[in-house]
């Protein structure tokens, strides 16, 4: 097999498509020669576009070939332009293109952290099954303060690449890594400790950089942020009432940089001459002089594992850093004292009740963080000389009445930290001793990186690789809705089910899921064929909607929410309308803008009397003059916004969407809504026979005027036969009517008889819209059983806080039907707040009803 030709493009250009029509291909894109395709003798050549799976023809003179080495490493990198730069970079290719297994490296986490941080290659290849996929990708093991900050333990999509600590793993593009010259060539870190020992004096046996026992007057050195200060030790111990942060060192500094005088709370622990000659420290950050380990060899002698310490673009600072201004607290908050179980020791009840009251005389000053949000993987400290550490759990435990937050410490600490558990339940996984359990109020943010940590942009974040493990598979092959009944969507059922919502796009994953999920008459949009007309965007419209959200859907039973960013960035930049990719915007926005791109035919016409009919995607409802106590169905609601506008349906529709009667998302015109599970349009459709309203015969006449008319069924369609409406007409309060004739069909002048029922002209309720303080959620019925009825909520939970995921849920709800049944007259009768969840907001917050017709679906 020959090897594959990949060529990438160093200037835009238009080429002819194999299909027909041109194709405009940026600079960046990588293209693979097609061999069957003969070239011609202009030095041109047919090649594939790996990005848009398109054939061309290309001209020799817009692109270069890629030698082996680098084909794979940039293949991987999604973005032309950085594509681009870094061919054009041959030195730092041939270095990228050397690396391996266990070399220091400085890596970007994610796309928008812009920082590097250390790390080692411990992987390096392909990381999706695909064969045809050689994208090399770098798995990096993060190192020192960057440990934690991964996604990862070495694992993607189910299969392990290599091993590491839970999050402590990156795989990345060739574009996000770099070497770090600053490790290169030193010696490799020995693994650290997981336990320190807590001996008086002693230091981490494993540590790269541990010292021998201090003692009082030895002379010591560490490093300060880009300087090594050095000075004689005048304390060396636990500090009072705090055995769990370790063994701590006061130091009298030779030079003025310090910011500590010599006490502890109100403790006096040593003497210092002045604030500015003192330093308190982990004994971890601290080092003892010796001719072979002076401070001016520290950073020549460190090995990739110190450099996490020392080199990184974000150094964690040893020096007590300043307090952030308008969030400190006078007295420190204290550790919880879970992990030691002092309470349970007996002889220390009175101890206990001075902490208890010493934690309550902190509480009010505790409040000044509670506008501070903490999610999980904040980098957090806690105490007074600080702890630093990144929160892993957020919850509840069995003896606590305030939200616990689960730490995993920078350093470990013994004995009174573990690997996660609790009294023996596990809550998260760390390295032993390095989980520590406190109350949520007592941490505040890592001061070392500033107030407020950066999140990341949530668009440039719905990536593949950052929500790998919420992928789902594209599937390319034609899928129907799955069949109806209880049986066949069980795998639609439960927690990661339907569509995963992110980042305001509720409003879109509820809608597309009333749309496709169980019914097939809004296919047509999926299937038809491009044209000449066809633009780009209407080809990558269609099939990202068919392949990655609509066929996955129907036959997995879930979407990721990167499938659908992909959807949001598509038609934010073919419509030119801005806000699609991250601001919450409203169904109809969604669906007028679908059906432009799709350029689709609007689902029904409609036309005012004498005008020319006007086509429509949805029809907003309209009311006036009807009762705002009483409970309407979409029935009435219907017909009275038709009537009152003196609006016809051209003809029947076979999907029909309507928006209920609301001033904006929060205003509604009434407080319940049912909607009608069959809706009847034979009343208002043009060239239609109707049956007459008091006879049952064949109407020849309506009357508007008499729709109103509160002596004979107030609010009902009047249609007449001619003898009905002179009989109905010649009451004195009607005589100012004015009915007019109806239009027939031509075809029932040529009958010799008119049918004894005359047919009715019907459509079902499929799913249901619904919004509540700006989040949509959708019902949707999966069986002709009234009772079959599901509730899908694309941010149902969530893991995470700011820079987490929304997990969707979909869940039977068949106890609405109950409601969907009653009279409306019942309805009324009861309590809003006294119905079930899933019936209230049914009933209540329903945004817009979708209706089809099964039998016409086939043929429009």
């Amino acid at each position: 097999m020959k090897p594959r030709r990949l060529f990438i493009v160093v200037k835009s250009f238009s080429g002819e498509a194999k299909s027909g029509g041109e194709v405009k291909v940026s600079k960046g894109s990588l293209l693979r020669q097609e061999e069957s395709l003969r070239a011609s003798s202009e030095g041109s050549f047919w090649a594939k576009v790996l990005d848009t799976e398109k054939v061309i023809r290309v001209s020799s003179s817009a692109v270069k070939e890629l030698t082996g080495a680098h084909a794979g490493l940039l293949e991987a990198v999604t973005n032309g332009d950085e594509r681009l730069g870094l061919f054009n970079q041959e030195r730092l290719m041939r270095r990228l293109s050397s690396l391996q297994k266990g070399d220091p490296v400085r890596v970007q986490i994610t796309s928008t952290s812009g920082q590097k941080v250390p790390g080692i290659v411990r992987y390096r290849g392909p990381i999706e099954k695909n064969k045809r996929d050689a994208g090399i990708i770098f798995g990096v093991e993060l190192v020192g303060s960057a440990a934690g900050k991964g996604f990862t333990d070495g694992s993607f999509k189910g299969q392990k690449f290599f091993s590491c600590q839970e999050n402590c793993g990156v795989f990345v593009p060739v574009n996000r890594i770099e070497p770090d010259d600053s490790a290169r060539g030193s010696p490799p870190a020995p693994p650290r400790s997981n336990v320190r020992e807590c001996t008086r004096i002693q230091l981490t046996s494993g540590d790269p950089l541990s010292s021998p026992t201090l003692e009082i007057g030895d002379r010591v050195f560490f490093q300060m942020e880009d300087s090594t200060p050095t000075g004689t030790v005048v304390y060396c111990n636990y500090l009072p009432k705090k055995m769990e942060t370790g063994v701590f060192v006061g130091i009298h500094l030779d030079q003025p940089v310090g910011s500590w005088d010599g006490y502890f709370k109100e403790s006096k622990l040593c003497r210092i001459p002045a604030p500015e000659y003192g330093i308190l420290l982990p004994i971890s950050k601290v080092h003892k002089e010796q001719p072979d380990r002076s401070p001016e060899v520290l950073g020549s002698r460190s090995s990739p594992l110190s450099s996490a310490f020392f080199d990184c673009s974000s150094p964690p600072s040893i020096r007590y850093p300043p307090r952030m201004e308008g969030c400190s607290p006078k007295e420190p908050p204290s550790l919880l004292r879970s992990l030691s179980s002092e309470k349970q020791k007996g002889g220390n009840g009175e101890r206990a009740k001075e902490e208890e009251a010493s934690e309550d005389e902190e509480e009010e000053e505790d409040e000044q963080f509670d506008h501070l949000l903490l999610e999980i993987n904040s980098m957090v400290e806690v105490n007074d000389p600080p702890i630093y550490g990144v929160i892993r759990w957020i919850g509840a435990l069995p003896d606590m009445d305030e939200t616990i937050a689960g730490l995993e410490l920078e350093e470990p600490l013994s004995p009174s930290c573990t690997d996660g558990q609790y009294r023996g339940v596990r809550y998260f996984h760390c390295p032993p001793n390095k989980a520590l359990f406190v109350k949520l109020r007592r941490c505040r943010p890592d001061s070392r990186f500033g107030l407020e940590q950066n999140l990341e942009n949530p668009v440039l974040r719905c990536n593949s690789l950052d929500f790998h493990v919420y992928a789902s598979a594209k599937v390319e092959e034609d899928t129907p809705p799955p069949p109806l009944g209880d049986a066949s969507m069980k795998h639609l059922l439960g927690w990661k089910k339907g569509i995963q919502g992110h980042c305001n796009s509720c409003y879109l994953d509820a809608t597309l899921f009333c749309m496709f999920t169980f019914s097939s008459v809004l296919d047509s949009m999926m299937l038809r064929p491009a044209d000449k007309n066809d633009g780009e965007s209407y080809t990558e419209t269609r099939d990202l909607l068919r392949t990655e959200i609509v066929n996955p859907l129907r036959r997995n039973g879930y979407v990721c929410a990167t499938k659908v960013m992909a959807l949001r960035k598509v038609l934010e930049t073919a419509g030119h309308s801005s806000g699609f990719t991250s601001e919450e915007k409203d169904p109809e926005e969604f669906l007028t803008l679908l059906f432009r791109v799709l350029k689709m035919d609007p689902l029904f016409q409609i036309r005012s009397a004498g005008k020319d009919p006007h086509g429509c995607i949805f029809y907003q409802i309209f009311t006036e003059g009807h009762p705002t106590q009483a409970v309407p169905t979409v029935q009435q609601l219907l017909e009275g916004s038709l009537v009152t506008a003196d609006l016809k349906f051209t003809e029947a529709p076979s999907c029909l969407i309507l928006q209920m009667p609301r001033n904006g998302k929060n205003f509604k015109a009434f407080c319940t809504i049912q909607p009608s599970l069959e809706l009847d349009l034979t009343d208002l459709l043009e060239d239609t026979p109707r049956e007459c309203c008091i006879c049952q015969g064949l109407a020849a006449t309506e009357c508007l005027d008499c729709y109103g008319d509160h002596s004979f069924g107030f609010g009902r369609i009047k249609q007449f036969c001619k003898t009905c409406s002179q009989q109905v007409h010649k009451h004195r309060a009607r005589r100012c009517h004015k009915p007019r004739p109806l239009h027939l069909p031509e075809e029932l002048s040529r009958l010799g008889h008119l049918p004894s029922v005359i047919p009715r002209q019907t459509m079902q309720l499929f799913a249901i819209l619904c919004i509540e303080t700006s989040h949509y959620v959708a019902f949707t019925r999966h069986g002709s059983g009234v009772h079959q009825w599901l509730f899908f909520d694309s941010m149902a939970d969530r893991e995470g806080g700011l820079n987490g995921f929304n997990i969707p849920r979909v869940t039977t709800c068949s106890e609405v039907a109950d409601y969907l049944e009653m009279s409306p007259k019942e309805l009324q009768g009861l309590d809003p707040k006294t119905l079930p969840t899933c019936a209230r907001r049914l009933l209540c917050d329903a945004y817009m009803c979708f209706y089809h017709s099964p039998s016409l679906g086939l043929y429009k």
